[in-house]
């Protein structure tokens, strides 16, 4: 029979079998390691690091990360030095235990992330979070002088619990899966999109599962374990998983699905997690993943991208992101396919000597614009994996490859820069924290064989707690994807610590033996009774379990029938709106408000308002009055007033009639409607506060308090006049025009004339409308029409003007009606009294602040530097419109002076530095919105309880997997496991290439 080719679609077939073959074999001619050269290498690394490291401290220690070409340092992930704690867990792993000590205090005394910015909840999460908890674990091993009740108790594990604190708030979503970023003072931001790629959903257990098991603090690890389940939730029928996915209708937009970036840490946890956390359904879930994956995306050892829904090939590249798939596959033993892959990206390197972020496969090169290398760990961690497997010196070969090319083209006088172009080996400005937290780490620990992160459990260190004694330092350690080191020992320390369960319990009767006993004579006794029942004879079972739920249905229908009632079932119903995103929510809160305003309008105004609604047969009586049916003014007056105070408007006709004129929400804001239509009022109540409105108004636009048409200088003094005329009109007697006039040119002041001429006129308009018949009347035309199908309605005046006149004279507002009149008005210029205040007040601050202290004196260039900005700023506030758009020039002299300015105030703490005038601009001046979200972290607690409770572990029956045993059962450690304290299962290895098998675990 002739032999299909090859597809060609996968250059490299033939050389990456022969290399498969160099590396399964060990054939002459591979290089061979001695443990000096090993140790030489391993050096080399530490030096590499502390190259790196050093230039981080000296030139970018206040910033996020070091720009290894000009020698300077960014913000990038937060402001919060995050190098320093990206890399402070490698100090422990390198034995520089001196440096952490020092970092570590350093954090301890300075850091506070009670900020007002916005951060990525993942690479906070990976990063900051894990950075804290590594090194409060390895804390004991550097030396640190360790507080009582370690690791349960401690500063890293407050500042890292106090960083997960801050990023819950991203969980309160429909789905459970969490926001992307979130603010670090505030929660979630305004407007923040609810879009987030599928790992910023998946990759939190190992870090929150870590903070709950030493805190004893659940809500951690369940909400962690909420969103993993809510997002398997949400896979393809063929089991594949997208891109990224709106966290809050679980709805994908992104359908591309592989193992690289945005998704791939997803996988990783559910590995590592497994391991940590001792939760062997997210292995299980892992490999059900892992399914899928190599039946869409794997294509001769290559890993493509395909569509989530059909599996088709829709982008045939490998990314460098996803070589760290070979390491997990190492981790749960599959080391075979692991070395095939990897042998297929080491190609890749080889040629380029990095690794492109993208490499086209079928091309055989690098993808356009995209031949960027930032130094990424994810192939040195592979490798460090597979050695420590299969021992296999090929891959320490390609270890001292990558630090030779790295030594040579990524080295800069003052750190490691990243590869722009790996075709020409063209550097870029910038050196990622995790260089230091990954790529050196994983590189020193694959050259270092006895280093202590390598500890699989076979020994460790008791330590004495309050309740117990436990061990330390035993490992295995786990590392999160920021290779931070978890130690798995050390988390079993503070159960018992932080929940005493076993204080009432028989211990005698939980002893080991005891258990172990009682569990084979409980496996015994079902295997001896037990038939498998899906065996091809075995028709009994079926047949008894079809007459046993036929006589369960009759007995129920004779229930229904006997009884006579129906059977009811709750059912959950799912309501979209037109926009496909889930309403439920809303129809809930809609009932409520509802539900509320009922109880308000029963409970509070029933003895306020006795309710009388109005009708259409009301209102055309009151419509068919003249004024000959009255003998005086007056009692047509009281008629009218009388009427409207007898009848009343629930708070559902209010809004829909729309009897609020929304214009004036422009000028007071959207409290006044609310207001309006808080609660049932009776017509009079309507038409006076209406009135109140429109007062406000007059006395708001006549005097310009919106726009602050007074000079700058001016504007405390002007709105302190504003207010003392606001309290003086309600001791004024009332006047007609010609007495106002009068008034005025007796004022000294033409704006403090101007100022009471507005009020007076506002409060006369107002006075008026109390007794204008004429409006009142219209006001009730405006309610029939609303309410009917009619096109118009005649009225006859029942006042002339004359009359009103006479009868406005005749009836003088109330104290404390004129106190209330002008509330909108006295607020307005009572808050901008108040801002104007507090700026005056912080730029004579600024101006009295002495220029920051350093150790060599402040020269003058610099101090003109700080006066110029300021200058700059201040004339910005005073005249934002006027100022013309700045030339390129002057936008880079800013910056420079900023930049100067801020390094000037870099060893100051922040009531030195001046940072009022700093925060000042940034909420005012950038016009900065902040949304304060009410959180509840007991709610949230609460409903991600409730929703893991269907995916509680269930005891298995012994049974399970009698049938159709899966596969990768054989290749589960704990397929046996009984719960024996201090027993010690092994697993040896099937062929030559596999180590001597060690202890994995110790169960206590």
């Amino acid at each position: 029979m002739q032999q299909k080719p090859r597809n060609n679609g996968y250059p490299g077939t033939l050389i990456c079998a022969v290399l498969l073959v160099l590396l399964s074999t060990g054939v002459s001619g591979q290089k061979q390691y001695s443990k000096a050269r090993k140790l030489e290498l391993r050096e080399d690394v530490r030096r590499m690091f502390q190259h790196a490291y050093d230039g981080y401290l000296r030139h970018a220690s206040n910033y996020d990360e070091l720009r290894p070409l000009t020698c300077d340092g960014h913000d990038t992930w937060g402001s919060y030095s995050l190098t320093l704690i990206d890399a402070l867990d490698t100090l422990a792993t390198m034995g520089n235990f001196t440096e952490f000590r020092r970092a570590a205090r350093l954090l301890e005394e300075k850091m506070d992330f009670d900020r007002d910015i916005n951060v990525s909840v993942f690479e906070t999460n990976i990063r900051i979070v894990g950075g804290l908890l590594s090194a409060h674990l390895l804390s004991k091993r550097a030396g640190v002088e360790l507080e009582p009740g370690w690791p349960c108790k401690g500063p890293l594990l407050r500042l890292a619990e106090d960083v997960a604190r801050r990023l819950l708030p991203a969980f309160v979503t429909n789905t459970g899966m969490p926001y992307g970023t979130v603010n670090l003072r505030y929660g979630v931001p305004k407007g923040e999109t609810s879009i987030t790629c599928t790992a910023g959903v998946g990759t939190f257990l190992i870090e929150f599962g870590t903070l709950s098991r030493l805190t004893g603090k659940t809500i951690y690890e369940d909400v962690a374990m909420k969103a993993v389940h809510a997002l398997w939730a949400y896979r393809s029928p063929i089991g594949l998983f997208g891109n990224h996915i709106d966290v809050q209708s679980g709805r994908w937009t992104a359908l591309d699905s592989g193992i690289g970036a945005g998704v791939d840490s997803l996988f990783e946890y559910l590995v590592k997690a497994s391991v940590l956390l001792n939760r062997p359904e997210l292995l299980e879930l892992f490999h059900e993943a892992r399914a899928a994956i190599d039946k869409y995306m794997r294509k001769e050892d290559w890993y493509v991208w395909v569509g989530m829904n059909k599996g088709r090939v829709t982008l045939p590249v490998f990314q460098s992101l996803e070589a760290f798939w070979p390491g997990i596959l190492s981790i749960i033993g599959d080391t075979e396919p692991a070395l095939r892959t990897i042998s297929r990206y080491i190609g890749v390197w080889k040629k380029y000597g990095f690794l492109p972020e993208f490499y086209n496969i079928a091309a055989g090169e690098a993808s356009p614009n995209r031949e960027v290398y930032p130094l990424r760990p994810e192939l040195i961690e592979s490798a460090m994996y597979l050695y420590r497997a299969t021992g296999n010196e090929y891959l320490l070969e390609f270890g001292e490859h990558m630090l030779e090319t790295l030594e040579f083209s990524a080295k800069t006088k003052c750190g490691y820069a990243t590869i722009r172009n790996v075709v020409t080996h063209e550097k870029e400005n910038r050196m990622e924290s995790f260089f230091l937290a990954e790529t050196s780490k994983y590189l020193y620990l694959l050259f270092d064989e006895e280093n202590f992160l390598h500890n699989d459990g076979s020994g460790g260190e008791l330590l004495s707690t309050e309740d117990d004694v436990c061990v330390v330092q035993a490992g295995a350690y786990i590392f999160n994807t920021e290779a931070h080191p978890m130690d798995m020992s050390a988390l079993h320390c503070c159960h018992a610590h932080n929940e005493d369960i076993y204080t009432s319990l028989d211990l005698q009767r939980f002893s080991p033996r005891a258990i172990l006993e009682r569990s084979k004579k409980r496996q015994v006794a079902v295997q001896e009774q037990w038939v498998p029942q899906c065996h091809p004879e075995n028709n009994e079972f079926f047949n008894k379990e079809d007459e046993s739920v036929q006589a369960q249905d009759s007995e129920k229908e004779q229930e229904r029938e006997q009884s006579g009632t129906s059977t009811t079932m709750a059912v959950d119903i799912e309501v979209f709106d037109e926009f496909q995103q889930p309403a439920g929510d809303l129809l809930v809160s809609n009932f409520e408000q509802i539900r509320e305003e009922r109880e308000l309008n029963e409970s509070l105004h029933r003895n306020v308002v006795a309710r009388n609604q109005l009708t259409v047969s009301d209102l055309d009586e009151f419509f068919a009055q003249r004024r000959e049916s009255f003998a005086s003014a007056s009692e047509a007056l009281n008629y009218v007033k009388t009427f409207m105070g007898n009848y009343t408007m629930d708070v559902a006709f209010i809004r829909g009639l729309q009897l609020y004129d929304t214009n004036m929400s422009s000028v007071l804001g959207t409290g006044a409607q609310k207001e309006y239509e808080s609660r049932m009022r009776t017509l009079w109540q309507l038409y006076e506060l209406q009135q109140q409105y429109v007062a406000n108004i007059r006395v708001i636009q006549g005097l310009g308090l919106l726009t602050f048409p007074a000079d700058g200088d001016r504007i405390p003094s002007h709105l302190t006049e504003v207010l003392d005329s606001l309290d003086k009109s309600a001791h004024l007697e009332h006047m007609d025009l010609q007495d106002l006039e009068t008034r005025v040119s007796n004022t000294s002041s033409p704006q403090l004339a101007h100022i009471r001429e507005v009020i007076l006129k506002a409060r006369n308009a107002y006075a008026i409308a109390m007794v204008n018949t004429s409006a009142m009347q219209e006001f009730a035309i405006r309610i029939y029409l609303s309410g009917t199908s009619e096109a118009g309605v005649r009225i006859h005046p029942l006042l002339e003007d004359g009359e009103l006149s006479e009868e406005a004279r005749k009836r003088p507002l109330k104290l404390a009606e004129e106190r209330a009149l002008f509330s909108y008005a006295r607020r307005i210029v009572d808050f901008r009294k108040r801002m104007a205040e507090t700026v005056d007040r912080l730029q004579t601050l600024m101006q009295d602040i002495p220029p920051p202290k350093r150790k060599e004196a402040t020269t003058d260039s610099q101090a003109a530097d700080a006066s110029t900005v300021y200058t700059q700023t201040k004339a910005q506030m005073a005249a934002p419109a006027q100022q013309p758009e700045p030339s390129q020039e002057e936008k880079q002299s800013t910056q420079i002076q900023k930049g100067k300015l801020a390094e000037n105030g870099s060893g100051l703490g922040e009531e030195e530095s001046g940072c009022v005038w700093s925060q000042l601009v940034q909420t005012i001046l950038r016009k900065t919105t902040v949304q304060r979200v009410k959180f509840d972290e007991a709610v949230l607690q609460e409903n991600t309880r409730k929703a893991l409770e269907k995916y509680a572990r269930k005891e298995l029956p012994h049974h399970l997997f009698a049938c159709h045993r899966p596969e990768y059962i054989e290749g589960f450690a704990y397929r046996d496991f009984y719960p024996e304290a201090l027993k010690v299962r092994r697993r040896c290895a099937h062929d030559n290439e596999r180590l001597n098998c060690r202890a994995k675990r110790t169960e206590r």
